[in-house]
């Protein structure tokens, strides 16, 4: 709801909101009206200026008035009757009190001038009283019309208000859960590589490389300080992930040596794209461990992002591994401990974009297996063409 529409509530509340209120000053406010247009139409132009005219003038309005004053509980009374005995009533009253307002306004004309037999022009006092209160009947039912049609709105509105507020906390909570949702998706991945990162660094230390070994957890601190400051309901960009997953590479170099080998291939303007931060990671950390650590010659891992040719409004990355020997199995997904970061990949895709991503687990031309995420190709604001 908007100020102005609110503003606007609250003027109708303080003037129109309290029937009683309202009632009144348009009955003072009405038939002083009456003495006034009485007055300018009938005593100026005739030259009535005498006491008696005056106060015959403002004596028939207060008995308007007064006689005015029944028809607003007989009117109310009959508001939910069907339609013609209801206007049988308001008709049948309006008239009654017309005629007798008319009778009444000429018996006290007649007396306070001394003016004898008007009788006779019953029918010209007749006249204007029929129309003063019909006209009143008529701004009754009107403005209660109007009443109720505003009172309609105004529920309409707060109707309204109270969904849109309720949609807002809605989308709020389910903001919140999908934060929850992916802090503790992304949080699960790091204790379990910290674990395998400080068995590697106590097996240094055991063959005696205490530098290698002081070299990784100086490199460990340095990634964990920058996987902390990444909030993980953000996206980077493609190329920020990879520099993101080459650091974390420089801590299993160190590990592996001359084992493993990274081969890195973006792709025109894949580089731009948005991804969840740290997304691949999982899924090198598992190539590493399942096909360079099982190898006694170590191996290749190939990580890639391209546009797809066939529809390039998704984006493709790919983590691919040379493999092990001594793993024969074509279940990827059976090797110990490769589900941890699998299913977290999955629960974070499907958090950020639903349906319209999804993760794929293949053969590699490298001899090991190749994990696929599509997901929706969306430029960074500032890469944006």
């Amino acid at each position: 709801m908007s100020r102005t529409e609110f503003e606007m509530m609250d003027a109708y509340r303080r003037v129109l909101g309290n029937d009683n209120t309202l009632f009144w000053s348009l009955q003072l406010f009405g038939w002083t009206g009456i003495t006034l247009l009485t007055y300018l139409s009938l005593s100026v132009p005739y030259d009535q200026y005498e006491l008696a005219y005056l106060a015959h003038n403002v004596s028939q309005s207060v008995v308007g008035l007064l006689l005015s004053i029944p028809l607003r509980p007989v009117f109310r009374s009959v508001w939910s009757w069907a339609l013609f005995p209801r206007l049988a009533v308001v008709l049948g009253s309006t008239i009654g009190c017309a005629m007798l307002w008319a009778a009444i306004r000429l018996t006290l004309f007649m007396w306070m001038t001394g003016e004898r037999g008007l009788w006779p022009d019953f029918g010209g006092w007749l006249f204007p009283s029929m129309f003063v209160f019909f006209t009143w009947a008529a701004l009754y039912h009107g403005i209660k019309y109007y009443q109720l049609l505003q009172r309609e709105r105004e529920a309409l509105l707060r109707v309204e208000s109270l969904q849109r507020a309720e949609a807002l906390k809605l989308t709020q909570a389910e903001s919140e859960a999908r934060h929850a949702q992916l802090a503790l998706l992304r949080y699960q991945l790091n204790p379990h590589f910290l674990f395998n990162t400080l068995n590697s660094v106590s097996a240094l230390i055991a063959k005696g490389e205490q530098g290698n070994a002081t070299s990784m957890i100086n490199k460990l601190s340095e990634f964990f300080r920058h996987s902390l400051c990444a909030q993980p309901e953000t996206e980077v960009t493609v190329t920020e992930e990879i520099s993101t997953t080459d650091l974390y590479l420089e801590i299993e170099r160190i590990r592996f040596a001359d084992r493993l080998k990274v081969e890195i291939d973006v792709e025109g303007s894949a580089g731009a794209c948005l991804v969840p931060s740290m997304i691949l990671q999982p899924l090198v950390e598992n190539s590493l461990k399942h096909a360079i650590a099982a190898s006694e010659e170590g191996g290749l891992v190939r990580i890639r992002a391209a546009r797809s040719v066939s529809e390039p409004d998704i984006l493709i990355l790919s983590v691919e591994d040379s493999g092990a020997a001594q793993v024969k199995t074509d279940a990827y997904k059976a090797r110990p401990g490769s589900e941890v970061g699998l299913d977290n990949t999955r629960g974070r895709l499907s958090a950020f974009y639903g349906e319209r991503a999804r993760l794929d687990i293949g053969r590699s031309a490298l001899g090991g297996y190749c994990v696929q995420i599509h997901m929706p190709a969306r430029a960074s604001m500032g890469n944006a063409a």
